[in-house]
């Protein structure tokens, strides 16, 4: 199992010492990536934890600059409310001055306030996403791409320079509906499920299977991660209960094990706390008590 880490870029931590003093501590310990969380625009009764956020592309950009190893992912950027021409070109820079360090996780989208904030149409996203997703594809491999779908036109265009990692970067699809298992399964190379129990997580890896015609298709799962002690029950922005990974060290490696069992190889963990020296604590605890011993 490898483990990463999800950058607390938001709320009070949206600042470049927490950036700066994770990132590069979570590559001291040996983590294996670090992710971001896409949000541009919430309303202003959504004020938590996304009101305050730093972009997610911009962060990684940072990050890159300040690490050496680590890889860096995207935890979900929500691709049907962007432009997808100028995300590929996006990537397609973060993977080049990475040195080919870039995961791109994309997702549909649940919050329909914030495609409209943005001039994004919230109703024809999975569409626009399947199209989107080929469409970066494209750009990042063709020497001369040319795209002629329903919502992307691109011909006669230079997209330079090209991702270091042959082909772009690998795509991991973020959601756990039956639409988000077939695109992980059909045009994606991971599938990125957040707050899935163990058994949501097996089924869901079950499918993709079945759907993926022999591809390779890696599983990852992002989880609120304490060690030593439990929880309290946290929900989604969608108020959705989440499957988390707290208790003592025997508790969490048993469940890490489950995980590994029904399909996952990759953990990203969010502890979630408010301040920069507690979110340093948990990292090093978990470093030391529970990946040392995996």
């Amino acid at each position: 199992m490898q483990f990463g880490i999800a950058l607390p870029h938001f709320s009070r931590l949206a600042t470049r010492e927490a950036v700066l003093t994770l990132g590069r501590e979570a590559e001291a310990l040996g983590y294996e990536s670090l992710w971001t969380t896409d949000h541009v625009l919430m309303a202003a009764d959504q004020p938590e934890p996304y009101g305050t956020i730093l972009e997610a592309a911009m962060t990684l950009g940072y990050v890159a600059a300040i690490t050496e190893r680590i890889r860096l992912g995207t935890s979900v950027i929500v691709l049907p409310q962007r432009e997808p021409v100028l995300l590929a070109k996006q990537a397609a820079t973060l993977d080049v001055l990475s040195n080919g360090r870039l995961i791109l996780g994309v997702g549909a989208g649940w919050n329909e306030r914030e495609f409209g904030f943005l001039g994004a149409n919230f109703h024809n996203r999975g569409r626009r996403l399947d199209e989107y997703i080929q469409a970066l594809r494209t750009l990042w491999s063709e020497p001369d791409p040319r795209i002629e779908g329903q919502y992307v036109h691109v011909a006669d265009v230079s997209f330079r320079p090209r991702p270091v990692q042959r082909g772009g970067p690998p795509i991991w699809l973020g959601g756990g509906s039956r639409a988000a298992l077939r695109r992980a399964a059909t045009l994606c190379d991971g599938w990125h499920a957040t707050g899935t129990t163990v058994e949501e997580f097996a089924a869901g890896m079950q499918t993709i299977r079945a759907l993926a015609n022999e591809r390779q298709v890696v599983g990852s799962v992002r989880l609120p991660t304490a060690v030593g002690r439990k929880l309290p029950e946290q929900r989604t922005a969608r108020g959705l209960t989440q499957a988390q990974l707290s208790g003592s060290r025997e508790e969490i490696v048993d469940r890490i094990q489950a995980y590994a069992a029904a399909g996952a190889s990759e953990m990203v963990l969010y502890f979630g706390a408010h301040d920069l020296e507690t979110n340093l604590a948990e990292m090093r605890r978990f470093a030391e008590e529970v990946s040392a011993r995996v």
